[in-house]
């Protein structure tokens, strides 16, 4: 323990607040919270019986202590949540899903609020409904949705004031009542919206009630033909409701957490009862998961909650979570009235965090079968981490590559293996903007100073840095990390030509036999890399030969340019093709060969003798 710790551990304030623990280059390892920050934060430093989970990991690596008091528990823990996401600590438990769930957005804010699938939630106005877990079974409730409550599923812009379109196919089939031309009311539009929103929120009661209320309404005016709609409204939310029924005597809105746990990940899984009828489920993996299971459920409760957008009267819970009262009041003040944590011990409430727990496990244990590289225990990556010192097996590596042919089109990619699987989301392109001719080098130095100026900014950078070549490309590599500040950011290359790896401070390579795991793994980052990349070059070329200079010759259309082309090859030989030659090619009359030999001379002198693309 350095001094300046010391001094810090003795200088902590004693009331609630949150804690930073950084490293020496001032970045973020860690963000917890306190009821009493003095006595937290020293406990870590203790030599206690069972030490805390984080101890051995990090411990080693922080070199500085920052303490922020606040007002409360409520706020410390609000206050937590929001530095997690800002500095994204390498060491605090993470809530992780294993994809991108769905979600259902009503354009709330609009005229003619809409209903859309959406895979982010943005803030925005819209009011959204989820996550959900099948996307499929999404679609399917919005078409099913429709059916009985008719909101419109378009991209129109409409206005309150009037709107001049046609209607689609959605109004003759009534599932939508026409908006985009004039056909309803902005208020009776603006009742199916608010039925919908009730019925996404799990309130099918008042939405029947609506419905019937309308439905005696209308049958009482004699007004048959809407009474008989209301009427088949109704039948279908029954149906809806009937489906998703849980054996449950009584109509509460609950939500059931249930967690299982191997090794270092914990998955936990979360059943959504509305009404007292179960309408989803959904599990998320928690990364960086502790020997404390107070710990991990506490973070996940903090972090799921905290963008819900329902949170329910009661949240039925496995286990105890620290400082309970506090997230207790900061659920209620989100709500808007009581919430009530509640950890069951028995009956029909305890079996349902039972049942959630055991489909967390099977999750788990299928999660476990199927990852082929998984950060922690896999020995691939734990020989990479002993093969390059690093302090942990590398959660999130970054392999780069070019593409080019010649000095033309030259592209660049990135992608990305994150958390034992490859994170597509995470793939990035690069158009080389600065660099002319074949220089490989400047290339690479160019796509590797735009990605991590962008890390800087973000704040997110790999755990490993991957470079498709050998010295060369991983010198200049280098060179730019060292001008941005970064040169203690874990890089090797890999040649093609033996399969060598380059360390930066190394002469000698790392040469690893055929068979080994540990180099199956960087090849298979390596050509994805080059696949990605070659493949955005091969687009780029595609379209820059749909648009050459043919495109500008008179009478020559797609259909002849297609003929030119094939028959030369090239658009350079057509260029110096005789008037012969041009006639030679099927479909190509001698006027339109006269035209494309006068014009192909005409801007080649033009040019001076340089290439028309």
């Amino acid at each position: 323990m350095n001094q300046q710790i010391r001094d810090k551990l003795s200088s902590l304030p004693t009331g609630p607040g949150v804690y930073l623990m950084k490293d020496a280059a001032g970045k973020v390892l860690y963000v917890g919270k306190a009821a009493a920050l003095r006595q937290r934060v020293r406990s870590y430093f203790q030599n206690a019986a069972t030490p805390h989970a984080l101890t051995e990991p990090m411990l080693r690596y922080v070199h500085d202590i920052e303490a922020i008091l606040t007002a409360s528990d409520v706020e410390a823990l609000l206050l937590e949540n929001n530095l997690i996401k800002e500095h994204q600590p390498r060491y605090n438990i993470k809530l992780k899903d294993d994809k991108r769930y769905p979600y259902l957005k009503v354009t709330v804010n609009e005229p003619f609020p809409g209903l859309y699938i959406t895979r982010r939630k943005e803030n925005d106005g819209a009011k959204y409904f989820g996550p959900f877990v099948h996307t499929r079974a999404t679609r399917q409730t919005v078409k099913q949705l429709t059916k009985v409550l008719p909101i419109r599923t378009c991209s129109l812009e409409l206005k309150a004031s009037g709107n001049p379109h046609r209607v689609c196919l959605d109004y003759h089939i009534q599932r939508c009542p026409g908006p985009c031309a004039n056909l309803t009311s902005v208020e009776e539009y603006d009742q199916i919206v608010k039925n919908t929103r009730r019925f996404l929120s799990g309130d099918t009661t008042a939405v029947l009630h609506d419905l019937t209320a309308k439905m005696q309404t209308a049958a009482a005016a004699l007004d048959f033909e809407s009474a008989a709609r209301y009427r088949d409204q109704i039948e279908n939310v029954k149906e809806a409701i009937a489906k998703q029924n849980l054996d449950n005597p009584s109509a509460e809105n609950e939500d059931v957490i249930g967690v299982a746990r191997m090794t270092d990940e914990a998955c936990v899984q979360v059943l959504m009862i509305r009404d007292g009828k179960l309408i989803e489920r959904e599990h998320y993996f928690l990364k960086n998961s502790s020997d404390s299971a107070v710990e991990a459920l506490t973070a996940f409760v903090q972090q799921y909650y905290q963008d819900a957008s329902f949170i329910p009267k009661t949240i039925l819970l496995p286990d105890n979570i620290e400082m309970p009262e506090a997230i207790q009041s900061w659920l209620s003040e989100k709500r808007g009235s009581q919430v009530t944590l509640y950890i069951p011990q028995r009956g029909r409430k305890r079996q349902l965090v039972e049942m959630a727990a055991k489909n967390a496990g099977i999750i788990l244990e299928q999660k476990e079968q199927h990852v082929v590289f998984k950060a922690g225990d896999n020995p691939a990556l734990i020989e990479l981490q002993e093969l390059l010192n690093l302090p942990q097996p590398p959660s999130r590596i970054e392999g780069f590559d070019i593409s080019n042919l010649g000095d033309r089109f030259p592209v660049a990619s990135m992608v990305v293996i994150e958390d034992a699987a490859p994170a597509k989301s995470e793939y990035r392109r690069f158009k080389i903007r600065t660099v002319e001719g074949q220089n490989d080098f400047a290339m690479m130095q160019e796509v590797v100073a735009r990605r991590f100026r962008r890390a800087i900014e973000e704040n997110r950078f790999p755990d490993l840095i991957l470079i498709d070549g050998g010295k060369g490309q991983l010198s200049a590599a280098c060179e730019v990390l060292e001008t941005l500040d970064l040169s203690h950011l874990p890089i090797i290359g890999l040649a093609k030509r033996f399969e060598h790896i380059f360390l930066p401070d190394r002469s000698d390579p790392i040469v690893l036999r055929r068979d080994n795991p540990t180099l199956h793994l960087i090849q298979r980052l390596r050509d994805e890399a080059h696949r990605f990349a070659l493949t955005y070059h091969q687009n780029r070329r595609s379209r820059a030969l749909s648009h050459s200079i043919l495109d500008e010759i008179p009478n020559v259309g797609i259909k002849r340019k297609q003929a030119l082309l094939q028959h030369f090859g090239a658009v350079e030989k057509i260029r110096h093709a005789s008037l012969d030659e041009l006639l030679a090619v099927k479909g190509i009359p001698h006027g339109v060969a006269a035209t494309i030999h006068k014009h192909l001379r005409e801007r080649e002198g033009q040019a001076r003798g340089k290439s028309p693309l």
